[in-house]
C-alpha cells in the first residue's frame, strides 16, 4: 500500500503557515497493512529522513515475543485521502514499512478478510 509519511511537527508548522508543504520532512513508501501491530513501523533509514527524535524503549509483544521496541514521535500518515497521527516503532535498517490499526482506525478504514483489501469507512468514530 502506498503511504506518505510527514514529520508531525513539521506538518503542524504548515498547517499554521509558516513551512510550505514542499518544505516538510516526508517519505512515501510501500508499506504492509499489518492488522496484528498496534502502531506503525518504519525502518531506521527512513525515521532519520523524517528527523524523528526517540521516545525511549518500551516493552511491547512482537512476532519475536515480549520483547521491548524503540518508540520514535508521531508522524502523520497518509493514504490517499485520509490522514492519522500516531508515534512510530523504529525496525532495523531495511525492513518493510508497516501500518498498523491505530493509523488505519483513525483514517477510517477496515480490511476485509475475505479480500485483504481496504475498505474506506467514516474517518471519525466516536
Amino acid at each position: 500500500m502506498k503511504a506518505t509519511f510527514y514529520n508531525a511537527f513539521d506538518y503542524v508548522q504548515y498547517l499554521d503557515g509558516k513551512l510550505k508543504l514542499g518544505d516538510v520532512k516526508k517519505a512515501e513508501v510501500k508499506a504492509l497493512i499489518d492488522t496484528g501491530a498496534t502502531f506503525p513501523a518504519l525502518p531506521e533509514e527512513i525515521i532519520t529522513e523524517l528527523a524523528l527524535p526517540s521516545l525511549g524503549e518500551h516493552p511491547a509483544e512482537t512476532a519475536e515475543g515480549a520483547g521491548k521496541v524503540e518508540l520514535v514521535a508521531n508522524a502523520i500518515i497518509k493514504i490517499e485521502d485520509r490522514i492519522a497521527q500516531s508515534p512510530i516503532i523504529k525496525r532495523p535498517k531495511g525492513t518493510t514499512p508497516l501500518i498498523g490499526v491505530v493509523a488505519l482506525e483513525q483514517m477510517g478504514y477496515k480490511v476485509d478478510p475475505r479480500t485483504g483489501r481496504l475498505i474506506k469507512g467514516l474517518p471519525l468514530m466516536l
